[in-house]
This record gives structure tokens, C-alpha cells and sequence, in this order.
């Protein structure tokens, strides 16, 4: 039973290594939501270098047809010209016209990686490949930076719509805007504040702790309170005088409200 047991964790941790590695190249920030027992940097470092051989597999192959058809194509250009030179009737002694196109070949290399499908596959796993290695040996992993970047840019625009929806239903449950009043802490039923400054808007930056300064005194926020007020949602924000010596380390300045 014992042997049975080691030997199914053994499979499992077997199973495990191989779907880790393509969950390497996942965002990072999805990482998290992945079975604990992956061992992710570890996954992420084999999953770089073996999108690095798969690189090495496409590319040499890849760059030895390219650069075979090059030295191809400038042998079948030099024959034509020379054929047409001698149908023309080139005597020897005559200056050559022979013009021969080498410098293709010695950019093969180039030509390769930057004009053509397997160039450009070999160069992103290549490259991603040992930056993934790197940023896994250092350990700071990362996943494919395409999808990362996809991610990144959906993310985003779903947090813009999220944000947008969010501020359009509290508007609608504030109704319009008005101006700013100040109540007293009983009519407010806050006890243990100086005033109260209820607003049809929340305020930011103005949160406990925070200093008011006005034209006379200067006041510190204490918890904000959220009420629904006449069937508009409000937002109340106690203030007490601010007589301590306490450090101010975040203030705003406000004008009461006549």
C-alpha cells in the first residue's frame, strides 16, 4: 500500500512538471490561481529552455534552405548575364559587364531573421525563450510576454469599464450634484466630532486622519459615513478641532460652507 502510494506521487509529480511548464507562459498575475503544488520558477526556467531548442530546431534548418536559395539565385543570375553577354558577341579582351550580387549572401543571416516566417518564429523564441530563462534564474519569472502583453491590455480596458459602470451607478443613486452642508454632530448622530460636512460627492483624498485646513481653524476627518438621505445617497465626514500635537502627514484645505 505504502509502495502503491509513492508510486502515485511519483506519477503525479510527473504529470505536474510537464503542464507546469506550459502554464510558464501564462501572465504572471495569473500564476497565483494555479495548483500549489506546481512549482512555477523551476517550470519556467525548463519551459525558457525549451522554447530556446525549439528556436535552435526551426531556425538552423530554416537558415541553411534561405541561405541555399540565395547562393542559387545569384549562380542562376551571373549564368544569365554572362549567356547574354556572349549571345551579344563579347570578345575576349572586352571589359566585363559581369555583375555579380554578393552581398545578399553575406547578409543571409540577416535576411533571414528579419524577411521571413521562420526568421521571425526563431527570433521571438529565442529571444523570449532566454528572457524567460534569465528572469526565472534571477528570481523574478515571468510568462510569454505576447500574452502578458494581451492580458495587460484587456485587463485594462475591463478595469476602465468596471471603474465607468461603478461611478455611473453611484452617481445615479447621489442624483445631482449639490453643494457642500455642515451639520452639527448631533443632527447628524455622530457623536464625538466638532461638525460634520455632508456631501453629495465623495471627496478625494479625504480620508481618517486627514487634515482639514479653512480659513479659520483646522480640523482632523474622522471615519466617513455612507446614509441615504431623502432618497439620494450622501457621504458625511466628521471633523474635530485640531487642538494635539500630532504630526500632520496628509492634509487638504477646504472652505466651509456658509
Amino acid at each position: 500500500m505504502v509502495l502503491e502510494s509513492v508510486q502515485m506521487g511519483l506519477l503525479r509529480e510527473g504529470l505536474a512538471f510537464p503542464v507546469a511548464m506550459v502554464a510558464a507562459l501564462l501572465p504572471f498575475r495569473l500564476w497565483e490561481r494555479l495548483p500549489g503544488s506546481f512549482r512555477m520558477v523551476q517550470a519556467s526556467l525548463a519551459s525558457g529552455l525549451v522554447s530556446f531548442f525549439m528556436a535552435a530546431a526551426i531556425g538552423l534548418p530554416g537558415f541553411y534552405q534561405h541561405a541555399k536559395g540565395l547562393v542559387s539565385a545569384s549562380n542562376d543570375a551571373m549564368l544569365k548575364v554572362a549567356e547574354q553577354q556572349i549571345a551579344s558577341g563579347m570578345r575576349e579582351g572586352d571589359p566585363k559587364e559581369v555583375r555579380f550580387e554578393t552581398g545578399l549572401n553575406a547578409l543571409a543571416l540577416f535576411t533571414f531573421l528579419l524577411l521571413t516566417p521562420k526568421g521571425w518564429l526563431t527570433m521571438y523564441l529565442g529571444g523570449t525563450g532566454g528572457f524567460r530563462m534569465a528572469a526565472a534564474w534571477l528570481g523574478d519569472p515571468v510568462g510569454d510576454p505576447v500574452l502578458t502583453g494581451l492580458d495587460e491590455i484587456l485587463w485594462r480596458r475591463r478595469a476602465r469599464r468596471r471603474i465607468t459602470h461603478d461611478r455611473q451607478t453611484r452617481e445615479g443613486l447621489e442624483g445631482p450634484a449639490i453643494s457642500d452642508r455642515v451639520v452639527s454632530s448631533s443632527k447628524a448622530e455622530i457623536p464625538g466630532c466638532d461638525l460634520v460636512i455632508v456631501s453629495s460627492r465623495r471627496k478625494p483624498g479625504w480620508e481618517r486622519g486627514v487634515v482639514v485646513y479653512t480659513s479659520t481653524t483646522c480640523y482632523r476627518i474622522g471615519d466617513p459615513v455612507e446614509r441615504t438621505i431623502a432618497g439620494n445617497l450622501r457621504t458625511l465626514y466628521p471633523l474635530t478641532e485640531h487642538t494635539d500635537l500630532e504630526a500632520v502627514r496628509k492634509s487638504v484645505t477646504y472652505e466651509l460652507p456658509v
